[in-house]
């Protein structure tokens, strides 16, 4: 990350606005931690889960990140730095691999398959008895973002804070304590204590948009070529896998 960058969010770190959205996340982390028993964090190692899970943790040590993979993560991204750090720290960390990359069942499905396969995956992290979510979910992101955060709210809770009232996720809480924050907030906090951040926003700043697999907006966005330049022997591995990635690099 540019030097500019950095005194920038060291200079928004001082900042009223920042200051002032940092104490409401931690209050309504405070708040929704007492309508829940058995909460977990929805980590990805992106800069908001990563900015999220250290503020749960401040409250609550023994909240577990649960992250889900794929077969691919690992070449996509350098995850395992940030898992390490947390960890070093005493978080819990609960990986959830989910290999249609890999595995031997998979090994004959095209790209485009084991993408839409996976659309449902996310359910996977609520498998237990867990009664509560910290989404890592901001209003700055997209207006499809904005109006989920905002209209799905439940009185009595804190703010930003929904709780599920049909589905496999009934009676859940979802919690989104980064709602209001905005880019140069999450820099600010990440700076502040240290926290590692993904290769991709090093290359191309907080503004990046990154996930723990291949989806069809990294791709778009151009990931495959960070991968091809960074990591060329990962790259042979995913074009001898799926030689379809040819044709957008």
């Amino acid at each position: 990350m540019e030097e500019w960058r950095r005194e920038a969010y060291r200079l928004h770190a001082r900042s009223r606005n920042y200051l002032a959205r940092l104490e409401e996340s931690r209050w309504i982390i405070r708040e929704a931690l007492k309508h829940m028993n058995h909460p977990y964090v929805a980590f990805s190692c992106g800069k908001d889960s990563s900015t999220l899970a250290h503020l749960v943790l401040e409250e609550r040590p023994d909240v577990p990140l649960r992250f889900l993979s794929s077969g691919e993560t690992r070449i996509v991204h350098n995850v395992d730095e940030i898992i390490s750090w947390f960890r070093a720290r005493g978080a819990i960390v609960e990986e959830i691999l989910v290999d249609r990359v890999w595995s031997e069942e998979w090994q004959d499905a095209t790209w485009d398959e084991e993408r839409k396969a996976g659309r449902g995956d996310l359910e996977k992290l609520n498998a237990g008895d867990y009664d509560g979510v910290f989404m890592g979910l901001r209003a700055q992101e997209s207006n499809r973002r904005k109006m989920s955060l905002y209209q799905n709210q439940t009185p009595g809770l804190p703010a930003f804070c929904y709780k599920y009232k049909a589905g496999r996720r009934e009676g859940m809480i979802r919690c989104c304590p980064l709602a209001r924050w905005q880019v140069e907030d999450v820099g600010a906090y990440l700076l502040t204590h240290g926290i590692p951040v993904l290769r991709q926003y090093e290359l191309h700043g907080l503004e990046a948009r990154t996930t723990a697999r291949l989806t069809g907006d990294a791709v778009r966005q151009n990931i495959l070529s960070d991968i091809k330049r960074d990591n060329p022997e990962g790259w042979r591995k995913l074009l001898k896998r799926f030689p379809e990635f040819s044709h957008f690099v």
